[in-house]
């Protein structure tokens, strides 16, 4: 209650306050981010993997919807929460700053056959940072850990800013967003994890490597985010 004992409205932050509210139904809600200028937004809940409170950052089930974007449109965000989305660098940075949270992604192929990799922490930095992504384990899952600990530190995601085809801040020779076709992504030297690449495309090759080659066996991706 306030001063004037007068109840005070509280306001879900993210999909894992509305679960925390009794919401068990996944599909759009709005949230609101507390200390940011974006307001109200609507956004896509989980409310059944690992136990719901899931907020979808990206989704993608065809090519309708192009994700070879320019800097502005990625910080921006574009598409749908219900079906096809990029749900906004700065809405990420806002979602994950000051805290811990998880990032999960899930790939659905062709064969119906659907993986998933569990990050135990996920972040974003802001714009003044280029968007910088921190990721720590453990890593778990079945589709294997392709963005943390590869094998290969050229090909290790976590740390490395955000970038575009007009604004490349990878470690690559050229740019990795346009070498991939298009798509921003947290490039290094350059990836064995690309979610972003053109649908289908021979362009997009290992958006997952290993185990899936090729963008023509994928059906669904979707990676999401729950604050600890």
């Amino acid at each position: 209650m306030d001063e004037e004992g007068r109840v005070k409205q509280v306001y879900p932050r993210d999909c894992k306050d509305l679960r925390g509210n009794g919401q068990c139904m996944s599909g759009v809600y709005e949230i609101y981010l507390y200390g940011s200028s974006l307001g109200p937004l609507q956004v896509y809940c989980d409310m059944k993997t690992m136990g719901g409170g899931w907020t979808v950052i990206q989704k993608r089930i065809d090519g309708s919807l192009s994700f070879d974007r320019n800097w502005a449109e990625f910080k921006n965000g574009f598409g749908s929460p219900e079906q096809k989305v990029w749900i906004g660098n700065d809405v990420i940075n806002q979602m994950t700053k000051g805290h811990n949270s998880s990032l999960y992604v899930s790939i659905t192929l062709v064969d119906r056959t659907t993986l998933y990799e569990l990050y135990n922490q996920f972040s974003v930095f802001d714009e003044a940072e280029n968007y910088k992504l921190f990721l720590a384990g453990p890593a778990t899952g079945t589709l294997g850990d392709r963005m943390l600990s590869t094998g290969l530190v050229y090909r290790d995601l976590s740390g490395m800013p955000f970038s575009t085809r007009d604004r490349d801040n990878d470690r690559y020779e050229g740019n990795c967003a346009v070498y991939a076709g298009g798509g921003g992504w947290w490039f290094n030297d350059c990836y064995f994890a690309f979610l972003n690449g053109r649908w289908s495309s021979s362009d997009w090759i290992y958006p997952w490597y290993p185990p899936v080659f090729y963008s023509n066996s994928i059906k669904e991706i979707v990676m999401m985010i729950r604050r600890h």
